[in-house]
């Protein structure tokens, strides 16, 4: 009798083996969830990215298909999301495979360890080039996102970075940073200027050429300008520069400091540090440099604002405590409250664009490090530590990857970092000497300089 009962327990968890695999299988492939963009552990989806195929019209171009496929995989792993597969592991000749679900074999993917493929494919007639990309989920052997574009064979990498941008929307619910840039200070000419580059680094612009000393560049938040403080007179003064006449304008030459320009989220306005009544205060002036109202009143030095992304709050440095710290002025009820309190000297905060933690450059065993801290001052968490000292933070406009200057390997250079701060690696700029003060751009139309 124990027999039979064993056999028919047996059978029992068979049959319930068998129900749960269908339902399992039979689950909608709308649930699944792709990127998490809110999760500091989310793991790098593995993506392979072949060789595009040519499929007709001019094909002089032969490396075209090779290069528009490393322009993709260079910025999905640029976004810390995705590890590109290596092609030379790749099973098929991408010259002969084929571009469409029913031509994938996809058990060769899924072998190689790939969650993702992409196929491209591209035709090239005189100077227009046609690209139809689709973007596979391998395990579920399932056609996730087809685009198709027609564009000037000189916008190829463009367009690449268009679908890279529209791949995130459609795995996160929200676009890349492809179409991102980077301010910066440059001294490659043995002058401190403002430069420009891709998210990446590449495609590097000298904007200032003033033969001087230009300092903290920022972005305005539709990205058409960018603020800095310019010592063409001797003086620091604040200048704007629209990036379309690439003409900096002066908007603040009162006598003393004229200082760490930061745009308001929505912006028409900014805030400043003014020393014209001779003690550094900050300043909330319009984008001509009138003052609007005077934000900080204290004996102290008050500087380095950084706006939270609704407005109503303003993080800060102050030597009101004896050493700099982080303060945070409610803007509302005007009381200022200190965040920091490890370290004597803290400087250089960022407030993240979801509002819910704020990066400053703190110094830590004789050296500046990076550190993260929520609003209400709880969670402090060190980010970079015994490589050289790091400075000047800033975020991404997905907050997802930080931006800072590091002289770990000598001359300070640019480098970034995962928010939680893993994969630390240097930009690719190339561009002689430091690059320091960097400031990320909000997400820009291809209509930039």
């Amino acid at each position: 009798m124990s027999c039979c009962y064993s056999r028919n327990l047996r059978a029992y968890f068979l049959y319930l083996s068998v129900f749960l695999l269908i339902i399992f299988q039979a689950t909608p492939a709308v649930s699944r969830i792709y990127i998490d963009i809110n999760s500091p552990l989310q793991k790098k989806i593995p993506i392979a990215i072949p060789s595009f195929l040519n499929e007709g019209g001019d094909g002089a171009n032969q490396s075209m298909g090779k290069n528009l496929a490393e322009i993709l995989n260079n910025a999905l792993s640029f976004s810390g999301l995705f590890q590109g597969l290596d092609p030379a592991v790749f099973l098929q000749d991408p010259e002969k495979m084929g571009v469409k679900k029913e031509e994938i074999k996809f058990s060769e993917w899924r072998f190689l360890g790939a969650d993702l493929l992409v196929r491209g494919s591209y035709q090239i007639q005189g100077e227009q080039l046609g690209l139809v990309i689709r973007l596979f989920d391998v395990i579920q052997q399932k056609l996730l996102l087809k685009k198709t574009y027609t564009n000037d064979l000189s916008a190829a990498r463009q367009t690449i970075l268009t679908f890279a941008d529209e791949m995130m929307l459609h795995l996160t619910g929200e676009l890349g940073i492809f179409h991102t840039q980077i301010a910066f200070v440059g001294n490659a000419t043995g002058k401190k200027e403002i430069y420009l580059a891709d998210f990446d680094g590449s495609n590097i612009r000298q904007m200032t050429r003033d033969h001087d000393i230009n300092l903290s560049p920022v972005w305005s938040p539709d990205g058409k300008k960018i603020s800095y403080v310019g010592y063409k007179r001797g003086n620091p003064d604040l200048y704007t520069m629209d990036l379309i006449t690439k003409v900096g304008e002066p908007i603040s030459m009162r006598p003393g400091l004229n200082i760490a320009p930061t745009y308001y989220p929505k912006g028409g306005k900014l805030a400043a540090t003014l020393s014209f009544t001779g003690n550094p205060e900050i300043y909330l002036l319009d984008a001509r440099g009138e003052i609007l109202q005077q934000l900080t009143i204290s004996w102290s030095i008050d500087v380095s604002p950084s706006w939270s992304p609704d407005g109503q709050k303003l993080a800060y440095v102050s030597n009101r405590a004896g050493k700099p710290q982080i303060y945070v002025l409610d803007l509302s009820t005007k009381r200022s409250t200190r965040l920091t309190f490890e370290g004597d000297y803290n400087t250089s905060p960022a407030w993240s664009p979801r509002g819910d933690r704020i990066l400053y450059a703190g110094l830590h065993d004789g050296r500046f490090d990076i550190f993260m801290i929520n609003p209400d001052g709880s969670e402090l968490r060190q980010l970079t530590g015994g490589e050289g000292n790091n400075e000047n933070p800033c975020w991404s406009p997905d907050g997802r990857l930080i931006l800072f200057q590091s002289d770990r390997r000598g001359t300070p250079t640019l480098w970034v970092m995962q928010a939680n701060g893993m994969d630390q690696r240097r930009l690719r700029l190339n561009l002689g000497d430091s690059q320091t003060e960097p400031d990320w751009s909000p997400r820009l139309t291809r209509a930039t300089p």
